[in-house]
């Protein structure tokens, strides 16, 4: 008895606080128009990483290529150099625009 009870107040417990959570229902969320200065500074600094990334892969590109010379181990130790590099210079470009925590 005791333990059916337990039970009962565990399930009526959870679905409790599952509704209490709003678990099942659904927002709407309307989007805002951007006035045109918001959209054309997005719009530069969608650009500038754009750029950013273009030159980054420019860049290990021009590694890989260097890589294809030699040969073995030299030439894996070079491919993970120049993947390295990338992994590098993408986390410094996407640097600026992280959030700040709150």
């Amino acid at each position: 008895m005791r333990r059916a009870i337990l039970v009962a107040l565990g399930i009526g417990t959870i679905i409790s606080s599952a509704a209490a959570i709003g678990i099942g229902t659904t927002m709407s969320v309307e989007p805002h128009p951007m006035s045109r200065g918001l959209y054309e500074v997005a719009r530069t600094h969608q650009a500038a990483r754009s750029a950013q990334r273009s030159a980054i892969e420019a860049r290990y590109q021009a590694e890989r290529a260097k890589c294809d010379a030699l040969g073995g181990a030299k030439r894996d130790a070079c491919l993970i150099s120049a993947h390295a590099m990338r992994g590098r210079a993408l986390l410094e470009a996407g640097a600026p625009y992280e959030t700040p925590p709150s």
